[in-house]
């Protein structure tokens, strides 16, 4: 009987949460829609709590602490989820990843009649568990996007030197460059640097928010270059073929850094996956051999 009053209440709680944001959709008023124009795609399962996550998070915000909001808009930045959602809506999809785990885990536990304390155990971890989880992926989110961009920057600094050879500007340079990379997080970053400067921000806070976007010592670095020519005076082309050239050398010794730790980590399934199978091929020959000769008996 608690196992079907249990499965009722948690069919219940379901079909409110599905309900209740189409209702908000529905009443939605039309600024709200147009905010969310703007926005990435979130997948479906997200998408349909939309209103309701945005309507929770309009009083997250109220009571955010400042200096954690920008952490966390940091932190959305460098993933390339900024147009993805926002902090308060980051801090109510862990409060809600908390929730399914904490009613996942009690559905199984009494659902499943679990009364072994190592089981109850596992299954109560899945509520912390839920909560870190979107900790997790924007780490591993941020994590891939840098490694996409140090592998993207090099090709994207020598085809805007060449254009600054060929004697275009730094912006009409830029332009041509970012329609000469492929999909992926160096020419999402510069397109929205062009976009940035043609509604009327300076050249140099465009750079400036790029590389607070991006925070990478690479980026950094020219930004950095680039505005210190510009207020010197310099040549701008040989400051970015020097920094196309300073980021080849890095691209190269980076690969050859990963290139030296392949031995090493290949070293852990070679001793607990190769030898033992080797050792095995060979000495089972040699045992078969001793017990047909009677040496065990």
């Amino acid at each position: 009987m608690e196992v079907y009053l249990i499965s009722f209440l948690v069919a219940v709680a379901i079909g409110c949460a599905v309900a209740i944001p189409f209702l908000l959709r529905s009443r939605a008023p039309v600024d709200t829609l147009r905010d969310a124009a703007w926005r990435d795609e979130l997948p479906l399962f997200v998408r349909m709590f939309r209103p309701l996550m945005r309507a929770y998070a309009a009083s997250v915000e109220e009571g955010m602490d400042p200096q954690r909001r920008d952490v966390l808009q940091s932190q959305l930045d460098n993933a390339g989820a900024s147009y993805l959602m926002t902090p308060a809506e980051f801090i109510v999809i862990k409060r809600g990843a908390l929730l399914v785990g904490l009613v996942f885990a009690t559905f199984m536990i009494f659902a499943l009649d679990v009364d072994n304390p190592a089981y109850v155990a596992g299954l109560l971890g899945l509520i912390p568990l839920g909560f870190t989880y979107p900790d997790i992926w924007l780490r591993d989110a941020m994590k891939a996007r840098h490694a996409k961009f140090e592998k993207g920057f090099p090709f994207f600094l020598d085809v805007l030197v060449l254009g600054m050879k060929a004697g275009l500007t730094f912006p009409a340079a830029v332009e041509q460059a970012v329609r000469q990379m492929n999909e992926g997080p160096v020419k999402q970053e510069f397109s929205r640097y062009l976009r940035e400067t043609r509604t009327g921000i300076t050249r140099r806070v465009a750079l400036d928010r790029l590389a607070a976007r991006v925070l990478m010592p690479s980026v950094t670095n020219f930004v950095a270059s680039v505005s210190q020519a510009e207020e010197t005076g310099g040549s701008l082309g040989e400051v970015l073929g020097d920094q196309a050239r300073q980021r080849r050398t890095e691209r190269f010794l980076r690969a050859e850094k990963l290139a030296n730790q392949a031995p090493v980590k290949m070293l852990f399934p070679l001793i607990g996956l190769l030898f033992p199978i080797t050792f095995i091929i060979i000495t089972f020959p040699i045992a078969l051999k001793l017990y047909d000769s009677g040496i065990f008996n």
